[in-house]
């Protein structure tokens, strides 16, 4: 199973989500690989303070380099999880055949930038993250390609 996770530029949110995310996945025993991508950019490290929330929990950016979202991330996603709802509704019209979903169907609002904001606004973020991992975790379960089989 392969779960992406889409922001604006690919240096803050995203990267440190999917990071969360396997992490989370592995300790539950769910098989999975989690990446990022962004809607814009490309080329540039995870941000320094992303970095530094991700050290507080125990996690590294394994020298992520940013990316845009194009054909190949599509092809390699079973899920893709956007920040916010424009970014959804711009990757379901590009790739109609793909799933994609926004994270405000888990925690009730769309995930806001920390980008210019200080170290505690990374962290908020982060926190917001942990909070929604396991609703995130359940959807991919309850909905990917074998449950739905089962079902």
């Amino acid at each position: 199973m392969n779960i992406m996770f889409v922001c604006t530029g690919n240096t803050c949110r995203s990267p440190m989500l999917a990071r969360m995310f396997a992490d989370y996945a592995r300790k539950v025993g769910f098989g999975c690989a989690a990446d990022s991508a962004g809607m814009k950019g490309g080329g540039s490290p995870v941000n320094p303070k992303a970095a530094c929330t991700l050290a507080a929990r125990g996690l590294d950016s394994d020298g992520h380099i940013s990316k845009v979202f194009g054909d190949a991330e599509a092809g390699w996603a079973d899920f893709v999880f956007t920040m916010d709802e424009g970014q959804r509704d711009e990757l379901r019209l590009r790739y109609p055949e793909l799933r994609v979903e926004c994270l405000s169907a888990f925690c009730g609002s769309e995930i806001a930038d920390p980008y210019g904001g200080g170290q505690a606004d990374y962290d908020a973020t982060a926190d917001i993250f942990e909070a929604l991992l396991p609703a995130v975790l359940d959807f991919v379960e309850k909905n990917s390609p074998q449950a739905e089989k089962d079902a």
